[in-house]
């Protein structure tokens, strides 16, 4: 009989506990990978950068008109430099998306001011999940990618190599 009460009693409390965490929104985060160390990125840090800009870039997608758009972001270099991340021993950078595509770039071109950014907004708008639809909710812009064939959407980690 106590058996029973006890169930009864646990039974609301484990399913209330169980429905709180599975309604738990995940907050997104980029792990960067050295030889050395392991960092995580996490999206208030990338959100509140205080290196975050806007930034005017044209998206072009095959079988589309260049559209110009806006995009909210941080320029790769200086992420890096506020991590207290090291470039001057790195030759390449890979970006890895959770749909297993992937982009590497040279240091040169990751050094190039102006020219590479981790973005998480367009035109206002925080960039949605894969799962929303979206292309983020990192995403690299390579500004100086002519046809924006090199970015890369869904941005889950970086490696330093």
């Amino acid at each position: 009989m106590k058996l029973k009460k006890m169930i009864l009693i646990l039974l609301p409390i484990i399913a209330v506990i169980f429905l709180f965490m599975t309604g738990q929104k995940e907050e997104p985060f980029i792990r960067i990978l050295t030889a050395k160390d392991q960092h995580v990125a996490e999206s208030n840090f990338i959100y509140n950068h205080p290196d975050a800009i806007l930034f005017p870039a044209v998206v072009r997608s095959s079988g589309q008109k260049p559209v110009e758009t806006s995009y909210k972001g941080i320029e790769l270099s200086k992420l890096f430099s506020s991590l207290d991340i090291e470039l001057s021993n790195i030759e390449k950078v890979t970006f890895n998306a959770a749909d297993g595509y992937r982009v590497i770039l040279s240091i040169e071109e990751l050094k190039e001011p102006g020219n590479t950014y981790l973005t998480f907004e367009r035109n206002g708008a925080h960039l949605k999940s894969k799962k929303q639809g979206g292309s983020g909710p990192f995403q690299l812009v390579i500004r100086r990618d002519p046809f924006s064939q090199r970015w890369i959407k869904h941005v889950d980690e970086i490696i330093l190599e």
